[in-house]
């Protein structure tokens, strides 16, 4: 968000502190990528949440990681450089429902003036930046604040290095610090999708990775029922997906034109196609996209009321 100088934002990404806001299933999937696949030391990551529910599991999973029920520690106690906002939309509400016309700072107290530059990742669906910096930064000295805000999605895939990861800017432009890109790019492939777009983004490949899952464990359900060992079955079920994403991915051709390339006339797949039609398996997939949307539209409204 804020303008500064390319130089004044640099951090070290070998030796940065990375935090997070919020301990749930987005949090312990981006901790298993960055320690697993990103090969970042536990002892560099520090989560806060406001009970030890999942905290003490998270800690005994990833020896060295730091702790706190204080969201302010993060930044004061901690000194964390890059800094994700992992929580549901409704304690963001929340904070606008307790402060009135200012809202309640999400750490307590406003962060401090920083004299090193910070980086915060807002994974929060239903809230524009400004609406999360204002539960963040202190509105008396705003400008006092070395910082760049990104609003970005990613897929729990990222706890395998094989995330996709939504961010509002081009992610190969100077709009993005490099330490960021870095970060981001060891546990998933970043693409642009605008803010105003970005509860979209989180319908399809937030919620879509569940429910390509669940297709995936459809058609190995039917491969078992026709005889094939549920190992194979699955792995054919997985690898087929696989190969139908790159493919149209590399081809760049419409999907439904590379499926009717798949048909042949009167063949095994158009048959199959007509059962799927007749279950309208297509219009609930969509629906499917749609609910989710929904969904999230509504956690980001329950501090409400």
């Amino acid at each position: 968000m804020s303008k500064h100088s390319k130089k004044s934002m640099n951090v070290d990404i070998a030796t940065a502190k990375i935090g997070f806001i919020g301990a749930g299933r987005m949090t312990e999937s981006l901790l298993n990528g960055f320690v697993n696949y990103g090969k970042i030391e536990a002892s560099r990551l520090h989560v806060a949440a406001p009970t030890t529910k999942n905290l003490e599991r998270l800690k005994q999973q990833y020896s060295g990681l730091h702790i706190t029920k204080r969201n302010l520690d993060i930044f004061a106690k901690y000194g964390c450089n890059i800094v994700f906002i992992a929580v549901h939309g409704s304690v963001i509400r929340n904070c606008y429902k307790q402060g009135g016309e200012r809202p309640f700072p999400l750490t307590t107290n406003f962060i401090p003036n920083m004299k090193k530059p910070l980086f915060i990742l807002s994974l929060v669906t239903g809230f524009t930046l400004k609406e999360i910096s204002q539960c963040l930064l202190n509105p008396e000295h705003p400008e006092k604040y070395l910082i760049e805000m990104h609003r970005i999605v990613v897929n729990c895939a990222v706890a395998y290095g094989l995330g996709i990861c939504a961010v509002d800017v081009e992610p190969d432009s100077k709009k993005i610090a490099e330490p960021i890109r870095g970060l981001l790019s060891k546990v998933a492939k970043l693409e642009f999708v605008p803010e105003s777009q970005m509860d979209a983004a989180c319908a399809v490949c937030g919620a879509g990775l569940a429910f390509s899952y669940y297709f995936i464990a459809a058609m190995s359900d039917g491969a078992t029922k026709m005889g094939l060992s549920r190992d194979m079955a699955t792995k054919f079920a997985a690898k087929t997906v696989q190969s139908a994403a790159q493919s149209l991915l590399e081809s760049g051709k419409n999907p439904t034109e590379l499926r009717d390339d798949v048909c042949s006339p009167a063949g095994p797949a158009i048959y199959g196609i007509h059962v799927l039609d007749k279950a309208d398996c297509a219009s609930g997939v969509a629906a499917a996209v749609e609910a989710a949307h929904k969904r999230a539209a509504e956690l980001a409204k329950e501090g409400e009321k």
